[in-house]
């Protein structure tokens, strides 16, 4: 009896007490459902972009315009198709079990992502433009927990993801504005594991608590671009607020073979992320055919985020912030394969504060980049490096990223 009662006493503490367990621990920049790197994330910013400053509302290079300012999709040849790929990088202090008076590090744990971000294909017609884009915009990896000695070993991974498909559409109108379009379907997963494991080759007490998340979620993005000369355009953009809405599954597992007790609690629920709305503003200044100037600014409203988790609403004290981008490039002329091309060169500063309230947070990223640009094709990579301030943690985060676009001639 002694054997079947303690066993479902500790987990029925666990779920008494989980949530009021949860609300002390004040995670901030990395709570489990946060992005790698940054909280504030609008599109998905190709090589040349992120070299000029994470600029993206008045200039653009491919197709990824459609997840930022569609109106921009008329600044496009006629046809094109564009990827990006990219290693992104970050440490933090406290997530998860680390740092929340569970397990302790030395230092800051480092985590890296290598994939695709995204690609596409824009189509510009007279006054119109169309685009089929594709992109993964949030990764929620963390580094994984492996600790233990003399029988008893505790391990924690999480790994997850956020894709969205996207259609943009722009249409030229009169006095050089032009005004774009696109619908967006998130859908993305999220895993957690935490598995302990005691005892010996007699006897092993294995708890073990998985939980898996899937969720989906649609938006719309808008823009307004103007070519105020042929030298300067301004653009604004705007991100509807969404829900990231899904299935939550739960398993508690407690398990010893040896007693013969195998003891599972199984849990479903609706959970729900609201997404702040977003609106961004910015300019392109082309002083010469070589020399040219960008600068951005975002505005995220995440005091209104909302997450409700296995029916419990999580305590999330957001406040609205403003992410602000500028960046220089230069082209320099040159001949490859006895054609002309030119090679550019991007130097760009970011200013990226978190929302969270409690702690003022905040990125400021040093940003670079180069590339070659032929007639028909265009191969840039860029690069940040950024260090948060404000927590007293010192993190990092930096992120290389890979362009190729290619420009189909009639």
């Amino acid at each position: 009896m002694r054997r079947t009662f303690f066993p479902l006493a500790l987990l029925a503490a666990f779920l008494l007490l989980c949530g009021s367990a949860w609300a002390q621990l004040v995670l901030g920049q990395y709570e489990d459902e946060a992005p790698l790197g940054t909280w504030n994330i609008f599109g998905s910013l190709p090589a040349p972009s992120l070299g000029l400053g994470g600029t993206q509302f008045a200039r653009t290079w491919d197709c990824s315009a459609s997840l930022a300012n569609p109106a921009l999709l008329l600044a496009l040849p006629r046809l094109s198709a564009s990827l990006s790929a990219s290693f992104a990088a970050a440490s933090m202090f406290r997530y998860s079990l680390i740092n929340t008076g569970v397990v302790e590090s030395v230092g800051n744990p480092v985590v890296g992502v290598l994939g695709a971000d995204g690609g596409g294909l824009a189509i510009h017609r007279g006054p119109w433009a169309l685009a089929v884009v594709a992109a993964a915009l949030e990764s929620y990896v963390r580094p994984s927990i492996a600790v233990g000695e003399a029988g008893y070993r505790l391990t924690f991974d999480q790994t997850g993801y956020l894709r969205v498909f996207n259609g943009g559409i722009a249409r030229r109108l009169p006095a050089g504005l032009s005004l774009g379009l696109g619908l967006n379907y998130a859908t993305g997963r999220l895993d957690r594991a935490t598995v302990e494991r005691s005892g010996n080759l007699l006897q092993t007490v294995t708890i073990t608590d998985d939980k898996a998340e899937t969720f989906q979620g649609f938006f719309v993005n808008a823009g307004l671009a103007w070519e105020a000369t042929s030298r300067l355009t301004a653009g604004l953009a705007v991100r509807s607020p969404y829900v990231k809405k899904g299935t939550g599954r739960s398993l508690l597992h407690y398990e010893v073979p040896g007693a013969g007790t195998d003891i599972r609690i199984d849990a479903e629920a609706v959970n729900s992320y609201r997404q702040p709305w977003v609106l961004g503003a910015g300019v392109s200044y082309r002083h010469s055919a070589s020399w040219s100037f960008a600068a951005d600014a975002a505005f995220y409203g995440w005091s209104g985020y909302r997450v409700t988790y296995f029916d419990e609403p999580l305590e999330r004290p957001f406040r609205d912030v403003l992410k602000a981008g500028a960046g220089v490039e230069y082209l320099a002329p040159a001949t490859m394969f006895g054609e002309s091309a030119r090679i550019p060169f991007r130097l760009g500063l970011v200013v990226d504060p978190q929302p969270m309230s409690t702690v003022h947070s905040t990125y400021r990223a040093l940003t670079f980049g180069t590339g070659l640009s032929l007639r028909s094709l265009a191969i840039d990579v860029s690069a940040f490096i950024g260090r948060e301030r404000g927590s007293g943690d010192s993190l990092k985060t930096g992120k290389i990223v890979l362009s190729v676009r290619y420009v189909f001639q009639e």
